[in-house]
């Protein structure tokens, strides 16, 4: 949470609340704060809470939390100063020059990674369009991409010399460390590198800002293994966070609000070059709950069609039930001739395709409908009794109890069967995969619930701490009360206007206790100045009896001063209470 009168500015001009909405649209408000279901992890009920009075955000699930700058940072994969330029442009506010502002080293690597790996798009896509890339031209010439395609999406071609990429990555003084670091390049035993892509048509892979973040290559030789091969994580790059094409399809997902989730690289290619410029892909591997909440950011309406075989429609039932454990809604198609979606769209066009998309499908119906595709007799009783028991893992694990009723229904109707029968079956299929929902707690059990209720409401209110201050640290018990508390009466008076940024900057590990206490109910709602006088007298008053009681237990040791403060102390806590 850094600051500069530029970006005090920024946060000045800028609403938190209006901010994040543009990314989680379902963003409600709930009593003095706005909640809703998280963007940085997968869950059902809402933990993602965000505080128009102090400006900043915590999730109670995943302990993400911090200021609108934060949030940029974390949702599209920027460094501060990015993030910062981003939110300038939003706010109005003259940004200037990067190198004006302070960057950490985390930053500066990261932005050095972007530019190399922007290079080395550049290599790639040159190296396609010369004699090198010969072969990887006509095969996408086969797969029909026209040139203003390869262009859009800066296919390239990555040789299989092994160090091609490494000696010009070189030559632009680039360190071997970073190229290491970008994935670019592999380490090997005994310390020699090569190229990671090497005899492989290349394939861009960017973020929603359209920074080049990672690569996915392709194999030309038939024995080559793997067929497809994704960069290696990064700080840039996480295969279970990233689709590929987002960036090419976004504007149309906002614009329309709906999204078309394929199989791969070669069908969002070829699908984008037919005008249906709303898909996207997973990178090689299942959905995961992440690429979820990235479409649910974005998405109301979304179709998976993945390819037309076997692996690929149990690939759209496993994506479904992740749609579903998620609370989101989600239809399936699939184009049913045995053809992968691109294959169709180059044979059939946009047309035919668009009906395909048009049949799609809630995750039962298309469960039910395969079922009974090309059947030509009705099914037997045993038949009908294993289909339904494999048809109700699906139904149980949709979250939407009234879609479940009406799923039960159209079971017992498309099987001709009771559907008390049914209902009785339900019971007895797997539930919802609850995996990865579990919550993070943060540690503050070594804090009594009245000093973490007084931390609370400094941090909710600033104007507080200058009564206070009658309070010594040495008055609270807890030593992670006593470390923040000292840090407040620390703060200048210009900081305490944003007492939860400044000790997040102190305190950088203990950011998300310092948010859940800014945002969160504990303690109660009662606030000002008559209540902070009461929370005062009281921790006070515990603040003398745990003296009282230390000096008790060791009264035949103490010295004359010693005594005379421990009869003070006696007849002090056995008077009326009194203002501090």
């Amino acid at each position: 949470m850094s600051s500069s009168p530029v970006i005090e500015l920024i946060r000045e001009k800028l609403d938190i609340v209006d901010v994040i909405r543009e990314y989680v649209p379902a963003l409600r408000k709930a009593g003095r704060n706005h909640k809703a279901p998280c963007p940085f992890h997968n869950e059902k009920t809402p933990s993602f809470t965000v505080s128009p009075d102090k400006q900043i955000f915590y999730c109670f699930g995943c302990n993400e939390g911090g200021d609108v700058f934060t949030f940029v940072m974390k949702i599209e994969g920027l460094t501060f100063p990015e993030a910062a330029r981003k939110l300038a442009m939003k706010a109005g506010v003259e940004y200037g020059d990067e190198r004006t502002h302070a960057m950490t080293e985390a930053d500066k690597e990261r932005l050095e990674l972007k530019k190399m790996l922007t290079a080395a798009a550049a290599f790639y896509h040159k190296t396609l369009f010369s004699p090198a890339g010969e072969k990887a031209k006509l095969y996408l010439g086969e797969r029909r991409l026209s040139k203003a395609t390869v262009e859009r999406f800066e296919l390239g071609w990555a040789p299989a010399g092994g160090k091609a990429l490494m000696d010009e990555l070189k030559k632009a003084g680039w360190s071997r460390d970073l190229a290491i670091k970008a994935g670019l390049i592999t380490e090997r035993e005994g310390g020699l590198v090569a190229d990671t892509f090497r005899g492989r048509i290349m394939f861009p892979i960017r973020n929603q800002s359209g920074d080049t973040v990672a690569f996915g290559g392709r194999v030309l030789d038939p024995e080559g293994q793997p067929k497809y091969l994704n960069s290696p994580e990064t700080v840039l790059f996480s295969k279970r966070r990233t689709l590929y094409g987002i960036q090419e399809a976004l504007p149309q997902i906002r614009k329309k609000g709906r999204l078309l989730l394929l199989e791969g690289y070669m069908d969002v290619i070829g699908a984008h070059q037919h005008g249906v410029d709303w898909a996207v892909a997973p990178l090689g591997t299942a959905l995961t709950g992440e690429h979820v909440g990235l479409i649910g950011r974005y998405a109301k309406d979304t179709v998976v069609m993945f390819d037309d075989d076997r692996a690929g429609i149990q690939a759209s039932v496993r994506a479904a039930e992740i749609f579903m454990e998620a609370g989101m809604y989600v239809r399936l198609a699939n184009v049913g001739n045995g053809q992968d979606p691109d294959e169709f769209l180059n044979e059939y066009g946009r047309e035919e395709f668009e009906k395909k998309l048009a049949e799609a499908a809630d995750p039962l119906d298309f469960r039910m409908n395969l079922f009974f595709k090309g059947r030509k007799t009705p099914p037997t009783s045993q038949e009908k009794a294993q289909a339904i028991a494999l048809l109700l893992e699906t139904v149980a694990k949709q979250p939407d109890e009234i879609l479940k009723s009406e799923w039960v229904k159209s079971l017992s109707s498309r099987f001709g069967v009771e559907e008390a029968s049914v209902l009785k079956q339900l019971r007895k299929a797997p539930g919802p995969d609850m995996r990865g929902t579990k919550r993070a707690a943060v540690k503050t059990s070594d804090m009594p619930s009245i000093e973490r209720g007084f931390v609370q409401m400094l941090l909710r209110d600033p104007s507080l701490i200058e009564q206070a201050s009658a309070l010594g640290p040495e008055d609270l018990s807890s030593e992670l009360a006593r470390k923040i508390f000292t840090a407040i009466l620390e703060l200048s008076p210009q900081a305490r206007g944003r007492v939860s940024a400044a000790l997040i900057e102190k305190f950088p590990e203990d950011a998300p206790l310092i948010l859940e206490l800014t945002v969160s109910d504990i303690g109660g709602e009662g606030q000002g100045p008559q209540n902070a006088a009461g929370t005062l007298r009281m921790l006070k008053k515990f603040s003398l009896e745990r003296r009282w009681k230390e000096m008790k237990a060791r009264i035949g040791s103490l010295t004359p001063a010693q005594m005379e403060e421990f009869r003070k102390l006696s007849a002090e806590l056995k008077s009326p209470a009194k203002e501090l």
